[in-house]
């Protein structure tokens, strides 16, 4: 596989969607302050079950005090968006005792356990050499002494929920609530939810109302698509995103970057890349993206800067839902030459451009100013398109970048790795210790990261 971070950028493409980016329309976008299209007949229906007494006590019957109300739909249909809606709503109502974990694909039950810990406890106390029993019965501890509200956010399986886990989590006080979102209906029913929110698609209303949020410029108008002629292929455009709310976004996002001419916007709409159709692996793998998301979101890759490909692929270094520092990302993306270096500017002023051009393509969600994220889909398109070179906590023969972040038991893996360490190009950890490690073999390595690392010299 060719190094995603070293292609030569081919600048001629046959595709009418790419070309310079000169665009007249500017480059202001609104990003982040207004509230999210389309959903909020569905948020308040979940508030309401959320503060009901009725849905607590039909769980606490069964399970313990605790309740669970799920949000289940396809992958970019706003599952997240919309819980994090909820979660504001609802602040005077649990205070400060609301908490938000990410769970994605098939975590281990003590990691996870340690994880929320962190997440209630506001990170103090945590002992990482704690049993599972032990960390749960400081976890029960914190959840038992007041109502609490946690969303766990992305769950795929179920293993992780039996015996220790589940039983922890469904003991809090009572008038306690646990938020679900999952792309799978047998998850919510074998957590016992007692409410199951289908999200459905947008309808083309919804749909359209979100694209010309995203595709309109400061100044710009709707009455301005009839004046140029692009309104009917725009409404093409909207219904080829099949109603999803990040396909949306991102193609509306990637809309504004173009002349709002007749040629540009049809070259779009025209394009053989809305043509792909991935099937789904026979796997149940988050990193999947199949079916009508993903040549929308392929779409919206394949129309940015090369220079930009190279960056935005690098992310999926980092595990779903970090919170990625701004400035250590810079750091990476200079140590592996990825941006270009123009006279008398600054790199880290290009790299920060780089980083705003990715917002405003709705690629990543700023958090604050020091800290970006990626979309848990995004970040599978980009493992999809980095393929096999970028690991998370595992290796094999083509992992050239990899990453022990969030991961507590780096000896195992660490020991798994060694075979390919004079490979390796990227090296990412935040463990205390990395034992098996043997820095002479990095021949190739351009970025060591050992945040938390104790060592007495370098190696």
């Amino acid at each position: 596989m060719v190094d995603l971070l070293k292609t030569t950028p081919n600048r001629r493409f046959e595709d009418p969607v790419h070309g310079e980016h000169d665009n007249s329309r500017g480059t202001t976008h609104h990003m982040g302050a207004q509230p999210p299209i389309g959903r909020e007949d569905d948020k308040r229906e979940i508030v309401k079950r959320l503060l009901s007494h009725e849905s607590a006590h039909s769980s606490m019957t069964k399970k313990g005090s605790v309740s669970i109300i799920s949000i289940v739909g396809k992958g970019g249909i706003g599952k997240t968006t919309l819980a994090k809606m909820v979660l504001s709503e609802i602040a005077q109502q649990f205070g400060e005792r609301r908490w938000w974990v990410c769970v994605s694909e098939r975590p281990k039950r003590k990691d996870l356990v340690r994880q929320i810990l962190r997440k209630v406890c506001n990170g103090y106390g945590e002992n990482t050499d704690c049993t599972l029993d032990g960390l749960c019965t400081k976890l029960w501890n914190e959840l038992s002494k007041e109502k609490f509200l946690l969303v766990l956010d992305d769950v795929w399986e179920l293993n992780w929920w039996e015996e220790e886990v589940g039983g922890t989590l469904m003991a809090g006080a009572m008038g306690s609530k646990i938020l679900i979102t999952s792309r799978k209906k047998d998850v919510s029913e074998g957590m016992g939810a007692s409410y199951m929110h289908e999200l459905p698609e947008f309808n083309f209303q919804q749909s359209w109302d979100l694209f010309i949020k995203e595709a309109l410029r400061e100044g710009e108008a709707e009455r301005d698509l009839e004046n140029h002629n692009v309104r009917d292929v725009g409404e093409s455009i909207v219904k080829k995103c099949g109603g999803l709310p990040l396909v949306i976004k991102t193609v509306g996002s990637m809309m504004r970057t173009k002349q709002m001419s007749r040629e540009d916007w049809k070259s779009v709409k025209d394009s053989k890349i809305w043509e792909w159709k991935r099937q789904a692996a026979s796997t149940s793998s988050s990193t999947e993206i199949c079916g009508d998301i993903l040549p929308g979101l392929m779409l919206s890759y394949d129309d940015l800067p090369y220079y930009l490909k190279s960056c935005f692929v690098y992310c999926c270094i980092y595990p779903k839902d970090y919170e990625i520092e701004r400035e250590r990302l810079i750091m990476q993306w200079v140590a592996h030459e990825l941006i270009e270096k123009k006279e008398s500017i600054d790199v880290e002023v290009t790299a920060n451009q780089y980083i705003k051009d990715l917002m405003n393509r709705c690629l990543v969600e700023e958090i604050d100013l020091k800290r970006i994220k990626l979309h848990d889909i995004l970040h599978d398109l980009t493992l999809y398109i980095g393929g096999r070179e970028y690991s998370h906590a595992s290796t094999s023969k083509h992992t050239r970048h990899m990453s022990f972040l969030v991961v507590d038991n780096v000896e195992e893996t660490m020991h798994n790795a060694s075979a390919i360490t004079h490979k390796l190009r990227t090296l990412l950890s935040e463990s205390e210790s990395l034992p098996s490690v043997h820095f002479p073999n990095f021949k190739w390595l351009r970025v060591l990261s050992l945040g938390g690392y104790w060592m007495d010299e370098l190696p």
